[in-house]
Formats: structure tokens, sequence, C-alpha cells
């Protein structure tokens, strides 16, 4: 009897253990909510881990198409500067997204040197003067 009640005890606690589970996806990535409209970009989460994979989910609320960059560091407006090397320069990139639309990301950041953070951005015309930018900060 005393056995079979520490077996269901254990099973319990197992059961209780998995079920407060974190943030992480099945695929062990950290899910992040990123959210796009006219004109701000929205995160659930700012801070992030090098070395660490994160999923980011990035909806678009808004009525207009946006896009979804995390650039190495603060860049400013860029304008003049083809769309072809803006994306070289990024960490990552969603192209276009729809309102309406999710699209979803895999980023590993790498370690930043001190005064270099990097920032999510959407670059197309007018968006980052609007202010759709949003500073970043990697943990060392």
């Amino acid at each position: 009897m005393k056995r079979s009640l520490a077996c269901v005890l254990l099973l319990i606690l197992a059961l209780v253990i998995v079920g407060c589970g974190s943030s992480t996806s099945t695929s062990g990535s950290h899910k992040i909510d990123v959210t796009l409209s006219e004109f701000k970009i929205e995160t659930s989460v700012s801070t992030f881990q090098p070395g660490t994979a994160y999923q980011f989910s990035v909806t678009n609320t808004g009525k207009t198409d946006h896009e979804f960059m995390i650039m190495p560091s603060s860049e400013g407006a860029m304008n003049g500067m083809p769309m072809g090397d803006m994306d070289k320069m990024a960490l990552a990139t969603i192209d276009t997204i729809h309102p309406g639309e999710t699209k979803t990301l895999s980023v590993t950041f790498p370690s930043f040197s001190a005064g270099t953070q990097p920032e999510f951005v959407c670059y197309l015309p007018g968006h980052y003067e609007a202010g759709m930018k949003q500073d970043v900060h990697i943990s060392k």
C-alpha cells in the first residue's frame, strides 16, 4: 500500500513539473511574439541571451504591409541604401508580411560588444522614420 502511494505521488509530482514548463516550444527554442502595426514594433521580450535559440512569431495587425528585420546595431534611417544591401547586413529578415498575416523566424543571437546592440526594424519606405524600430538587448 505504501509503495503504491509513493508511486502515485511521484507520478503526480512528475506531471506537475512537466506542466509548469517555461516559454520554450517543443523544439527547445524560446517563443517570442512580435506585433507590427502603424507604425510600431511591440515584442513580448526585448532582452535575449547569446547562443540561445529563439522562435519569433511575427504578426502584422496593421492595415499596410510591413517587414521585420533584426539589424546588428542601430543603423538609423539608411535613406538611399538598396534593400539588397540592407538584407546583407541583417541578422535575420522576413520580407513582406501582409495585414493579418503571421510569419515565423528562428534566430540565435551572437554575443555583442559593449555599445553595439541589435535593433528590430521595418525599413519599408518611411516606416523606420515613422517609428517602426525597437531596441534589443543581448545579455552578456
